[in-house]
C-alpha cells in the first residue's frame, strides 16, 4: 500500500485557518540517511527532477542526523540548512518536515535529566523555522507547542538572544503586551558557531550569492540584509485562526499544573515565567492575581513573580469584568519588605497607564478598603502613587466616590474627613485641592435620594468644602506664617499662592451654591444660608471641628485665621449679590449685601500688603 505524503508548498487559505487533521507520519520512517558533504548537493538534484518524496526524505534524514549528533554537528549540514530556508522556504512547509524539526526543540529523553547539553540544534532549528517562515502570516500549532513544552521545562532555547526573533513570534499567539526595554538586543538570527565557547556566536545570514563550502572554509560570514530587518518590522501575529483553539489548550495546561500538589522550586518558577507570557489572556491574569500574593512573599519565586505581577498590570487594558475583578485582587495585596512594595506600586502606575478607567476602579477599592475593618497597610501608598501620577484626575475620582459614599444611607461623613486627612498626609499635601473641590461640587442626579438623605448630603458636600480649604495649609505655609511674624517678608510667595488658592476654592463654592445646588437639592432657607456661610468661614468656628475634634486645639486658632484673611475674586461679589435678587435661593437682599461687605472687610487688610483686591474680573467656572 503506498504512502499519500503531505504536499510539498504553503497550504491554502481555507487549510490555513484552522489547526492541521492531515495524519503525520513518522518522520523516521521517511528519512534517508544522509551525507553532510552532500546534503546539498542531493537537496539540489531532487529539486531539478521535481521529487518532493525526495526532498522530504531528505529533510528528515538531516533532522535525524542532527538528533544523532547534538554535541557537534557537522557544520555543512546546518549552513546548508540555513540556505536552504531562506532561498527555498517551500521545502519546508510540509507537515511531517514541520513535525520532524520541533522534534529538534523536544527535550531528548536520552540526555541527562539535569544537563542542558549543547543548545546548537536547537538554535539552529530556531533560525531555520524562522527563515522559512518569515513571510507566512500563519504559523504552525506544533510552535506554539513546543515553547510551552521547553518553557515549563529546561528552557533549554526559549530564553537565549539567537532564538529571540522565532520565540517572539510564536509568543504572539498570546497576544501579550510586553513592557519595552532599553537594553539593545541582540541579533535573533546569530547562532553558536561549532567548537565556539557559548558566548560566543556566528550568524547565519551568509550572503546567498556564496556558496556554503567557500563560506564554511574561510568561516568569514555577513549578515543577509532580509534578516537585518529591525525586529519590530518581522514580529507580528502569526496565529489569526488559530486564537481560540491555542487559549484552551494552554488554559488547561496552566490550569493542569496549578492544580497539581508540588513544591515551590524551578519548575515553579517557570511555570510563572509562562504564566507571564500568557498574561494577554484574562483568564490567564486572574489564576495569577489570586495567588500573586502568595508567590512574590515566597523569596525562591520572588523574581519571577514580580515579573509576573508586571505582566498582569501591562495587559489590563480592556476594563472587563474580568480585569475588574484582577484590580481587586491587587489591590488587596499586602507586603512587608520595602523592595516589594517599591516594585509594587510601580507596577500600579503601569496599570493605571493601561486604560482611562482603571484609575478609578483600584482607587475605588482602595478607599472601601480602607473603610473596611480589614484594612491593608498599602493602602496610603496606594493611593499616593495614583496621585503623584495624575494628580487633577485622581482629585476629580477621589471627589467622586466621596459623594458615592455620602449618598448611603449610613453616615460616612466623620470616616470620610479622617481618610481625606491621611490621604493629604500621605501624598505629602502634593494633592490638587482646587480640582477636589471642583469634583465635590460636580451636578450629579440625587433626585431619587429620600428627601432626609438629600439635605444631609448637603450639608455634608460643604462640610468637606470647607475641610479641604484648611487641608490646603501645608507646612511651606506655615512656615511662611511663621516667618512672617517674626518679620522676615522674603519669601511670601507660598503664601500669596495659598491665598489665591484659597479665594479660588471660595469663588467655585458660591458658583455652586448659586447655579449647581438648586437643581439638585430643596434646600432649607436656613440650611442654604449655613451652607454660604461655612463655605465663605463667616459661621462660627465651632461648626468646622465639632465633628471629630479637627483641627486640633493647638492649630485651630492659626488654621481658621489663614482661612478667612484671603483675597476675594469680583465673581465672588457678583455672584453674592445676585444670590439676593434670586428669589428661589431665599437669601434676602440684606444678607447678601452685608456677605459681601464681610468679604470686602476682610480682604481689606491684604490689599495694604500688596495683595490685589479682586484680581480677577471674570470666573473660571461658567
Amino acid at each position: 500500500m503506498s504512502q499519500t505524503f503531505t504536499p510539498l508548498g504553503r497550504p491554502g487559505d481555507a487549510e490555513r485557518r484552522g489547526s492541521p487533521t492531515v495524519q503525520v507520519y513518522l518522520y523516521e520512517e521517511l528519512a534517508k540517511e544522509v551525507d553532510p558533504a552532500d546534503f546539498l548537493s542531493s537537496m539540489t538534484e531532487a529539486e531539478d527532477s521535481n521529487d518532493d518524496e525526495k526532498i522530504e526524505a531528505l529533510l528528515c534524514g538531516a533532522v535525524k542526523y542532527l538528533k544523532m549528533n547534538r554535541a557537534k554537528p557537522d557544520p555543512a549540514i546546518y549552513l546548508a540548512l540555513m540556505h536552504l530556508a531562506r532561498s527555498r522556504p517551500s521545502f519546508f512547509g510540509s507537515e511531517v518536515v514541520i513535525e520532524a524539526f520541533c522534534s529538534l526543540l523536544k527535550r531528548d529523553v536520552s540526555m541527562n535529566f539535569k544537563a542542558k547539553g549543547n543548545a546548537l540544534v536547537s538554535v539552529l532549528t530556531c533560525n531555520v523555522m524562522m527563515a522559512a517562515f518569515q513571510d507566512e502570516e500563519n504559523w504552525p500549532d506544533s510552535f506554539v507547542k513546543v515553547l510551552l513544552e521547553d518553557s515549563l521545562g529546561e528552557r533549554v532555547w526559549v530564553d537565549r538572544a539567537d532564538c529571540k526573533m522565532f520565540v517572539q513570534n510564536v509568543q504572539s499567539a498570546f497576544n501579550t503586551k510586553f513592557r519595552s526595554t532599553t537594553s539593545s538586543d541582540t541579533k535573533a538570527d546569530q547562532l553558536v558557531s561549532a567548537g565556539a565557547s557559548p558566548s560566543q556566536t556566528s550568524s547565519f545570514g551568509e550572503d546567498e550569492d556564496r556558496s556554503v563550502d567557500s563560506t564554511a572554509d574561510n568561516g568569514s560570514s555577513r549578515p543577509s540584509s532580509s534578516l537585518s530587518e529591525d525586529i519590530s518590522s518581522i514580529v507580528f501575529p502569526r496565529y489569526t485562526y488559530q486564537q481560540v483553539s491555542i487559549e484552551t489548550n494552554v488554559l488547561d495546561l496552566l490550569r493542569d499544573h496549578l492544580t497539581r500538589r508540588q513544591p515551590m522550586d524551578g519548575g515553579s518558577r517557570n511555570l510563572l515565567r509562562v504564566m507571564a507570557v500568557a498574561c494577554g489572556y484574562s483568564e490567564v491574569r486572574t489564576m495569577a492575581a489570586q495567588r500573586l500574593e502568595m508567590w512574590l512573599q515566597n523569596p525562591k519565586l520572588t523574581k519571577a513573580a514580580q515579573d509576573l505581577l508586571m505582566a498582569v498590570c501591562m495587559n489590563c487594558d480592556q476594563h472587563s469584568q474580568q480585569d475588574v475583578e484582577v484590580m481587586s485582587q491587587i489591590s488587596k495585596i499586602r507586603l512587608k519588605p520595602k523592595p516589594l512594595i517599591n516594585h509594587y506600586l510601580f507596577c500600579i502606575r503601569e496599570l493605571v497607564n493601561q486604560h482611562s478607567d482603571n484609575l478609578k476602579t483600584l482607587m475605588m477599592h482602595a478607599v472601601y478598603n480602607e473603610l473596611s475593618n480589614s484594612r491593608n497597610p498599602n493602602n496610603m501608598s496606594l493611593l499616593s502613587t495614583m496621585f503623584n501620577h495624575s494628580p487633577e484626575l485622581s482629585a476629580r475620582v477621589l471627589a467622586d466616590i466621596f459623594q458615592d459614599l455620602l449618598c448611603n444611607r449610613d453616615d460616612y461623613l466623620r470616616a470620610v474627613r479622617a481618610l481625606m486627612r491621611e490621604i493629604v498626609k500621605a501624598a505629602k499635601h502634593d494633592f490638587n485641592f482646587t480640582e477636589f473641590a471642583l469634583g465635590l461640587m460636580e451636578e450629579r442626579d440625587f433626585h431619587s435620594l429620600e428627601p432626609p438623605l438629600k439635605d444631609r448630603m448637603f450639608l455634608s458636600l460643604t462640610d468637606l468644602i470647607a475641610l479641604t480649604e484648611l487641608l490646603s495649609i501645608t507646612p511651606s505655609v506655615r512656615e511662611a506664617v511663621t516667618a512672617q511674624a517674626r518679620g522676615c517678608h522674603k519669601d511670601t510667595e507660598q503664601l500669596r499662592t495659598f491665598q489665591k488658592q484659597i479665594a479660588t476654592i471660595q469663588r467655585d463654592a458660591i458658583w455652586w451654591l448659586h447655579t449647581v445646588v438648586p437643581k439638585m437639592f430643596d434646600c432649607k432657607s436656613a440650611d442654604y444660608i449655613h451652607c454660604l456661610k461655612k463655605a465663605l468661614f463667616m459661621e462660627k468656628f465651632e461648626y468646622y471641628y465639632k465633628l471629630d475634634n479637627w483641627p486640633p486645639e493647638i492649630d485651630r486658632g492659626l488654621m481658621l485665621r489663614l482661612v478667612c484673611e484671603v483675597p476675594v475674586y469680583e465673581n465672588t461679589l457678583m455672584r453674592v449679590l445676585l444670590m439676593g435678587l434670586t428669589r428661589e435661593l431665599q437669601v434676602s437682599a440684606v444678607d447678601s449685601l452685608e456677605l459681601a461687605d464681610q468679604l470686602v472687610r476682610r480682604a481689606a487688610p491684604l490689599h495694604s500688603e500688596g495683595e490685589t483686591l479682586a484680581s480677577s474680573p471674570s470666573c473660571v467656572v461658567q
